[in-house]
C-alpha cells in the first residue's frame, strides 16, 4: 500500500490515510463498531479507526495511554476514535472490498500462537494481525458478534492456506498472541440479526478478510524474506 490520502468507495464515504507511524481510516459519520482494541473498544460509535506502528523493542506498559496521546497529537477526538497498534510495517496494509464490504488488514505471524495448545509461558515478540471490517449494513449487536465470529473463521482459514505455525508448538496457527479486530457497521437499511457463515453477508465478509489477510500475510513474510537476504552474518 502506498503512502497517502485515498478516498475509498464504500457506502457513505470513507478515507485511508496512510504514512510510517499511522493508518488512518476516517468516515462522514459515526459508524456503530464493535471491537476489542485498547482504545474505543467494546461498543460504541467511531468516526476514525487508527493503527498505529510501534517499534519491535514497545515496551507496552501503557498502551492505551499511547494510543490516546498518539490520538491526540493527530487532533482526533478520543471519544470519537478507535486505535490500535502494531510492529507491522504499515506500508503493508491490504484492503479487500466487495459490495458493501470493505477489510483493511495489517499482519504479521512472527508470534504464530495455536489457540488450542497449552500455554507455556513462552515469550512472543511484537507482532499482530489487526483487522478492521467495514460493512454498509444494519446488523443487530447479535449479529455484530456474528460478523466477529465470520472474520475470525476467514483469519484462521489465511493462516492455514500459508501453512503458518506456532513455532513453539510445531501446530497451525490460529492467529498471533495480540491480534485486534473491529467491526464498523453503516446502520443503513433494514436490519439483519446475523451475519455468519450461512448469510450472504458473512459469507463475502469472510471471502474478503480471508483475502487481506493472505496478501498482508504474504507481504510481510516477502519483506522478511528479503532482509534475512541482505544481512551480512558477523564472523
Amino acid at each position: 500500500m502506498t503512502a497517502g490520502f485515498t478516498e475509498l468507495a464504500f457506502g457513505p464515504g470513507l478515507t485511508l490515510d496512510v504514512d510510517v507511524d499511522c493508518m488512518h481510516l476516517a468516515a462522514p459519520q459515526p459508524l456503530w463498531t464493535l471491537s476489542s482494541a485498547l482504545v474505543g473498544g467494546g461498543l460504541g460509535w467511531r468516526r476514525h479507526f487508527c493503527n498505529f506502528h510501534v517499534d519491535k523493542a514497545y515496551d507496552g506498559r501503557a498502551p492505551a495511554a499511547d494510543l490516546a496521546s498518539w490520538l491526540a497529537a493527530r487532533g482526533l477526538p478520543e471519544a470519537q476514535s478507535l486505535a490500535m497498534m502494531t510492529a507491522v510495517r504499515l506500508e503493508h496494509l491490504a484492503l479487500a472490498q466487495d459490495e458493501g464490504v470493505l477489510v483493511a488488514v495489517t499482519a504479521g505471524a512472527g508470534n504464530a500462537v495455536d489457540i488450542a495448545a497449552p500455554l507455556a509461558g513462552d515469550p512472543r515478540p511484537v507482532g499482530t494481525i489487526n483487522t478492521l471490517v467495514f460493512l454498509d449494513a444494519h446488523l443487530t449487536d447479535g449479529a455484530l458478534v456474528n460478523a466477529c465470529l465470520s472474520a475470525s473463521e476467514a483469519k484462521v482459514r489465511a493462516l492455514q492456506s500459508l501453512a503458518v505455525r506456532d513455532p513453539h508448538t510445531g501446530t497451525p496457527a490460529s492467529g498471533t498472541s495480540t491480534d485486534c479486530l473491529a467491526i464498523a457497521v453503516t446502520q443503513r437499511g433494514a436490519a439483519q440479526p446475523y451475519a455468519g457463515s450461512g448469510t450472504r453477508l458473512g459469507r463475502e465478509l469472510g471471502q474478503a478478510v480471508f483475502r487481506a489477510t493472505r496478501e498482508a500475510l504474504l507481504a510481510s513474510r516477502e519483506w522478511q524474506r528479503r532482509r534475512e537476504s541482505q544481512e551480512v552474518p558477523h564472523g
